[in-house]
Formats: C-alpha cells, sequence, structure tokens
C-alpha cells in the first residue's frame, strides 16, 4: 500500500492542482459506468497509465496493485464464468445445475469475458487514485476540498483516511517483521497454521492502531477542533493554465467514450445484451 503514498517530485501532474485529479476521478467513474466495453476501457485505462509516466510514477507500483487485484479477478471470471445469463458458448462443465433453462455447472466464454470486462472497470477506477494521493500532498487536497466548501468534517476523515491506509498495511508489515526475528516465519508455515497466526497478529496491530487513535483525538482536541472560528489553509487552491488544458481534454475524452457506448458501440457485438 505503499503505492498510495505521496511522492514529491516536480512533474506536470504534480503541478496540477487537486481538484483537476478529483475532475479526472470522476471521470474515470463515469466512464466505467457508462462505457462498458473492451476498446473504450482500454482506450481510459491507456489514458490513465499515460499520466502514470508523466507523473513519474513508478511502473513497479502499477505490478503491485496488479497482484493486490489478481485475487478479485480470478472471483469475476469464476463468478461470472458459471452464473453470466446470456452465456452460450460452453467452455466446461463440472455437472448439471440446473435453473430454469440454464445449466449453472457450465462455464462460459461469455461469462469468461463480462468477468475480464467488469475487471477492467475496476481498474479503469483504482487507476485513477494514486494519480491524486501520488502527486497531490494531503494539505493541498484539504485546501481543494475547503474551496468546495466540503465541510471540513468529512475533509478531515477523508484525508486520516488515505495518511492511515498505507499506515496500516506498514505496521502490519512492521508486526510480520517482529515475528520472523523471534523464529516465526509465517509465509513458511502451512497454509492451516497461517490464518491461526495472522488472528495472533491482529491483536497487537489494532492495539497499536487504537493508540494511534487516541493519540489523533488528542493532537485535535489540542488544536480546538470543530470551533466555529473561520478557518484558513496553508495551501492555495487556484487553477492555472495547465490545471484548464488537463480539465477540457480528460473531460472531452471521457464524453467521447461514454457518447460512443450511448450510440450502441460494442467491440464485442455477441456481449452487447
Amino acid at each position: 500500500m505503499a503505492s498510495l503514498e505521496y511522492v514529491r517530485r516536480d512533474t506536470p501532474i504534480h503541478r496540477l492542482q487537486a481538484i483537476t485529479k478529483l475532475i479526472l476521478i470522476i471521470a474515470s467513474f463515469a466512464v466505467c459506468f457508462f462505457a462498458l466495453d473492451f476498446a473504450l476501457l482500454s482506450v481510459w485505462i491507456l489514458f490513465l497509465i499515460g499520466w502514470w509516466v508523466l507523473g513519474g510514477i513508478e511502473m513497479r507500483r502499477l505490478g503491485i496493485i496488479l497482484k493486490v487485484l489478481l485475487g478479485t479477478y480470478i472471483f469475476l471470471i469464476i463468478l461470472q464464468g458459471f452464473t453470466y445469463r446470456f452465456g452460450d458458448t460452453e467452455l466446461f462443465k463440472l455437472g448439471t445445475l440446473m435453473v430454469g433453462q440454464r445449466n449453472y455447472a457450465a462455464y462460459t466464454l461469455e461469462g469468461l469475458l463480462f468477468g475480464t470486462l467488469v475487471f477492467m472497470r475496476v481498474l479503469a477506477v483504482v487507476f485513477s487514485l494514486p494519480i491524486l494521493t501520488m502527486t497531490t500532498p494531503m494539505t493541498k487536497v484539504a485546501a481543494t476540498l475547503g474551496k468546495l466548501k466540503v465541510p471540513y468534517q468529512f475533509t478531515l476523515i477523508f484525508v486520516t483516511g488515505i495518511r492511515f491506509v498505507p499506515l496500516v498495511f506498514q505496521s502490519w508489515n512492521n508486526v510480520i517483521q517482529a515475528q520472523k526475528l523471534r523464529a516465526r516465519d509465517v509465509e513458511k508455515l502451512p497454509l492451516h497454521k497461517k490464518a491461526r497466526v495472522y488472528t495472533s497478529v491482529l491483536t497487537p496491530l489494532l492495539l497499536y492502531l487504537l493508540r494511534l487513535s487516541t493519540t489523533l483525538q488528542t493532537a485535535l482536541e489540542c488544536r480546538a477542533f470543530g470551533s466555529p472560528a473561520t478557518r484558513t489553509y496553508l495551501e492555495e487552491a487556484k487553477l492555472r493554465a495547465g490545471d484548464y488544458i488537463a480539465i477540457v481534454m480528460l473531460i472531452a475524452l471521457s464524453t467521447a467514450l461514454v457518447a460512443l457506448k450511448a450510440t450502441g458501440y460494442s467491440s464485442v457485438p455477441y456481449l452487447l445484451r
């Protein structure tokens, strides 16, 4: 989850304001919901990877995200392969489980393709998130949300959530490393023993996180969080020429992809239902 942490660099993407990257995330949601097609989603994913390259984000982090999502992909293609209601091309079957006219023990090509398509929808959203979190300091994110008149309680929840997700995984890794130093290598244990070990590891992790949350609460109270005073922000959220160009470009592309789908375009015609 270090793939979500801010990396200080001087790139065109780093110089963009947080609101531009928030619009990118919103556009990604629009594309994944309204442009469900292999070719259209592929274009958008390649567009996002282009932002990764311009932002100087290491491609190995892309591999980490794909590795984390591998289980999701396997689950989707298995689920859709057996349950996709428009599946006609049978690849194999595990027996007979008839529900109406559908054999839910038969794995179909259409289900495999549709599961892959749904996974691409997930990628279209997930790939856009690091563009915000890895190229934008949280102070700029907070200033942007403040300018958009978002209640600062929600701003705090959002910023703290993004900041603490990598911290949770880092703490988990620290506990696992501490176990290894005590000659308890979890990775080498048989599968049936790992669950019991991971359960025992959760206890110190939860205690550590509770202590952190208590420290955060104390810090907020010491700074009079929730007082009715007018708030100020360290960072200025002011759009520049590069932001306007980027916003026009991503809105134009996302609108074109959605419009193509709305006209009935499909790169795999027999998936069009």
